[in-house]
């Protein structure tokens, strides 16, 4: 892993050893939910969060199953223990730095002159950035960060805010053989 995967993977387990307690029996998975900051590309930023047992049983009358509930971000708690890269914040400058450095960057200016090369920089942007954050899941399991934490694995979702065979993908690479079959069944099932 590079600094800004290694900077990650630090603050990531950090949010993780801080969860309540109490709760930690009751979460079932991890999000790592990942949008773009304003829908600038150059800017992707990860969200961690978990979902809890008990909240898929109070929100299953509302999905259209129980394992729409159970899966569909919509349905999670939406909480938001650390963001990562976020633009301004070290993390986020590591991140530009490192774009910049690989060639993955372009300016408002470029993007004006040369929209569809501007476009695949943003697609390459993208693609990185979802690799950064499977290798940072996969390292949580690796060396034993879930496990210490939750007494146990746990699938970790690498997502945006739609399903398609790509997250699935993604998702299996993140996770340990089998952990996420359940999530990958259900995106096989859409």
């Amino acid at each position: 892993m590079n600094d800004f995967e290694q900077f990650s993977y630090r603050h990531i387990s950090t949010a993780l050893a801080n969860i309540d307690t109490p709760t930690i029996p009751d979460i079932y998975a991890l999000s790592f939910f990942i949008e773009d900051n304003d829908d600038d590309p150059r800017y992707p930023v990860l969200q961690l969060g978990y979902n809890t047992l008990t909240h898929w049983t109070q929100c299953t009358p509302s999905a259209s199953n129980a394992e729409e509930a159970k899966w569909n971000f919509a349905f999670w708690l939406q909480n938001e223990l650390i963001y990562i890269a976020e633009p301004g914040t070290e993390g986020g400058k590591m991140l530009e730095e490192l774009l910049k450095a690989r060639g993955l960057w372009y300016s408002d200016e470029d993007e004006k002159a040369d929209f569809d090369r501007c476009m695949r920089i943003a697609s390459d942007i993208t693609a990185y950035f979802v690799d950064a954050c499977v290798r940072i899941a996969r390292a949580l399991h690796e060396n034993g960060v879930i496990e210490q934490c939750f007494s146990r694995p746990i699938p970790i979702v690498v997502h945006e805010l739609e399903y398609y065979d790509e997250i699935a993908a993604q998702t299996r690479l993140a996770n340990p053989p089998g952990l996420a079959k359940e999530f990958e069944d259900w995106i096989a099932s859409l």
